[in-house]
């Protein structure tokens, strides 16, 4: 199931990597999904900018695209995706790296404004109960060996 904090990669190159900053199951289905780049220094959007300190899943520097964000009643079609595998679940970013990115989203310049509404409200102290698809399994864990390109 897709909720806040789900993390997906495509399964073909680029392999983007997309988080779900809002939380469809308690707010009508409106997904806020985002997309995880490479930092080249380039990429307009610079208001999160993420270290594979950050979050396992991440190789190298890299930028939250807000700018491209996408956002809407998209969960049904957001879930056939997976299921038709264009995309696959990754380890969700840690609850710090949530927070920041969610943060990070609300005065981004590129955000689009009808999705800032929809970002899911993480205070410090909210504790967070991630989908079972975003739960760490042991294939996922930290010390798990990454396939290239995956």
């Amino acid at each position: 199931m897709i909720g806040l904090g789900t993390a997906l990669k495509s399964t073909e190159e680029p392999y983007h990597r997309l988080v779900v900053l809002s939380d469809p199951r308690n707010n009508g289905g409106q997904v806020v999904l985002v997309r995880v780049t490479t930092d080249d220094g380039s990429w307009p959007d610079r208001d999160c900018i993420l270290e594979p300190a950050d979050w396992m899943e991440l190789e190298h520097r890299s930028t939250v695209a807000y700018s491209t964000a996408k956002f809407g009643p998209v969960l049904e079609k957001l879930e056939q995706a997976v299921q038709r595998r264009t995309f696959r679940t990754i380890s969700s970013p840690p609850i710090d790296t949530l927070r920041k990115m969610i943060a990070a989203g609300r005065t981004a310049k590129g955000m689009p404004p009808g999705a800032v509404r929809w970002l899911a409200n993480l205070p410090d102290t909210t504790p967070l109960v991630l989908p079972a698809s975003s739960i760490l399994s042991p294939s996922r864990s930290p010390n798990a060996k990454r396939e290239p390109g995956k």
